[in-house]
């Protein structure tokens, strides 16, 4: 190849601008710069510096060949600040430093388009809690509480259910998550056994794929191809203290990697027995090809390497400096809204150019309201005081942005692109698009009592009745 490319330069650059030639051939021959070498044939580019072959005053010709090298030095020097920043590890983000400084968000600003989806409603397509929603290959697939997996079209036409409750070969007892392979489409459960069971998108059976001895109580999973799996556990030690596991497991039932730690804790009163036991899990989350794991309790976003190792390296490291609560490691920590600390949580999002992820910020909290909870415990009510705040890092920027309620009471960011409800994902694809859900009774008692907020919504609403399906949003 390298003699043919001297060919090629040869005929096509005169000698009196061999400069010209050997710049961008030293170039392609160093291995050292690591730079994509342009196909020259087919290159508008080339053809400009191939007409500079022809006789120019000398003026000029020194002038392009200055701005010719300058061009390739800043874009050689470029590229080698983006190599090394990604080899020099984690990224920092500092939460301190963006704490007091919070702004109303849009959503036009991180994100460029949004869809609102009618589910279909009929006795067939009825839905229960949401617990999981997956949006792969143009279908919508939406497990609740009934033990079932709906699929819709991404018109919201309903598909067909899957519910294969029972104990044969082909079935499961309850399902405890669900994920879609976005290679192909198919359906995969996670029982409250620690089995995997997979159908394909007609609700055909194809495997079920056991868990190996001894991992716990399962809380969530997610395939990280084919025949290998990551899966979220608990258990508990001496009876009540609770150890937070992993395991990443192939088909055939090998733990390839596994870890644990003890960050959870036990809540009790004085002088009475623990009434809550808090587990703080390793949730998992796909963007593009890679895999993450977080946890409330741990300041880093952990990546999964996808090799024979499978080790967990440092993604992102939150930086919360003098808020950082060091009790969130072992015991409960203090839920007073007076104290000045910080809790991320474990749940977050990643696109191309943002990760979106909420903060408990307690004290800190700007527009901090009081909310009704139907867990009460030793210490707290039905009543709480919610200090929640939703983040947006800008990855390009590399800055925090900590935001404001847009409409009072309601966090994310305002739909200025639809003029619909306040946004803020609680799933994603694996393409990057950000998911959430409306009740339709919440949106039509919105739309009745907060109309001027959302100008775009009784569009989006249109005749939807109280007992219909949720509205699915999708943004991206």
């Amino acid at each position: 190849m390298e003699s043919g490319l001297s060919n090629f330069f040869k005929c096509k650059v005169s000698a009196p601008h061999n400069f010209i030639f050997h710049l961008f051939y030293d170039t392609y021959k160093s291995k050292k710069r690591n730079l994509a070498f342009p196909d020259f044939k087919n290159n508008s580019n080339f053809a400009i510096i191939c007409n500079l072959a022809k006789p120019k005053p000398k003026l000029y010709m020194k002038r392009y060949i200055f701005r010719t090298t300058l061009l390739l030095l800043v874009a050689a020097n470029i590229y080698s600040c983006k190599s090394d920043k990604r080899n020099n590890g984690p990224v920092t983000i500092d939460v301190e430093g963006a704490v007091g400084k919070y702004t109303v968000g849009k959503l036009s600003d991180y994100l460029q388009d949004i869809r609102y989806i009618k589910l279909e409603t009929n006795d067939s397509s009825l839905l229960g809690d949401i617990s999981d929603i997956y949006y792969e290959c143009g279908f919508l697939y939406i497990s609740d509480a009934n033990d079932c997996c709906k699929i819709f079209d991404d018109n919201g036409k309903f598909i067909r259910s899957i519910k294969r409750v029972g104990r044969g070969p082909e079935e499961y007892c309850e399902i405890r998550n669900i994920s879609v392979n976005p290679s192909n489409g198919n359906l995969l459960i996670l029982t409250t056994t620690g089995e995997i069971v997979e159908y394909k998108i007609t609700g055909e059976f194809v495997r079920r794929i056991s868990s190996p001895e001894g991992l716990g109580t399962p809380f969530g999973f997610m395939p990280l191809n084919s025949d290998t799996f990551f899966i979220s556990t608990f258990k508990f030690q001496n009876g009540n203290t609770p150890e937070n596991c992993y395991a990443i497991i192939d088909d055939s039932l090998n733990v390839l990697r596994s870890g644990s730690d003890l960050n959870g804790y036990v809540l009790s009163s004085a002088g009475s027995p623990a009434s809550v036991i808090t587990i703080d899990p390793y949730n998992i989350y796909r963007y593009g090809t890679d895999f993450y794991t977080s946890q409330t309790g741990n300041d880093t976003i952990l990546r999964i390497q996808i090799d024979s190792s499978y080790k967990l390296t440092p993604h992102i490291i939150f930086n919360l400096g003098k808020y950082k609560d060091e009790s969130v490691r072992s015991v409960m920590p203090d839920k007073a809204f007076e104290r000045k600390v910080i809790t991320k949580y474990s749940v977050l999002f990643e696109t191309k150019d943002n990760i979106f992820i909420k903060f408990d910020l307690r004290a800190l909290a700007p527009e901090p309201f009081e909310r009704s909870t139907e867990m009460s415990f030793p210490g707290n009510g039905p009543v709480e005081m919610n200090t929640t705040v939703c983040g947006i890092y800008d990855k390009k920027r590399e800055r925090l942005s900590l935001l404001k309620q847009p409409v009072k009471r309601r966090s994310g960011l305002k739909d200025d692109i639809k003029g619909g409800p306040v946004f803020w994902p609680v799933f994603s694809t694996s393409r990057g698009e950000l998911i959430t859900y409306y009740n339709a009774v919440s949106l039509i008692t919105m739309a009745e009592e907060e109309g001027a907020n959302y100008p775009g919504l009784s569009q989006i609403i249109g005749n939807l009745g109280e007992n219909d399906n949720p509205v699915i949003a999708i943004a991206r």
